[in-house]
């Protein structure tokens, strides 16, 4: 296994953020990747864990209480270097396809609606790993 990488999981409900770290660990596996992942119940937790922990991946509903998953990736695109923000897949329940684009068109690399298979889930995980930094990853 190679070093670390981390992970941020944000959303406000514990089950969920459980169920989204139990599921990490297949895709990982795959990989051969070690994952720490750091869990936020609010967007203001999310934004500094992902400033303190730089993580090669952010998982998180748009809904969070104080700041929302679009207002974090927005702030983070607006205040950070090209190739410094980290790659985002929303976990939400907004699930129109407009909520869609607009995850998309600011930024995320997925969108994947609740309820949600967890293969899906995975699946994309998997994806965003191994396609979108593979060179912070140590897998190239």
């Amino acid at each position: 296994m190679s070093e670390p990488r981390h992970v941020v999981v944000a959303d406000p409900d514990p089950r969920e953020r459980a169920r989204v770290q139990e599921l990490l660990r297949v895709p990982a596996e795959e990989l051969g990747l070690a994952l720490e992942v750091h869990a936020a119940s609010d967007g203001q937790v999310a934004l500094a864990l992902i400033e303190q922990r730089k993580p090669a991946l952010v998982l998180s509903e748009v809904l969070l209480e104080g700041l929302s998953g679009l207002s974090i990736l927005r702030r983070l695109r607006a205040t950070l270097p090209p190739g410094k923000v980290p790659p985002f897949v929303f976990i939400t329940t907004m699930a129109r396809e407009s909520d869609r684009y607009w995850g998309l068109r600011n930024g995320a690399h997925g969108y994947v609606m609740k309820p949600y298979e967890d293969d899906l889930l995975q699946s994309r995980i998997r994806d965003v790993l191994r396609e979108v930094q593979p060179e912070k990853l140590g897998i190239l």
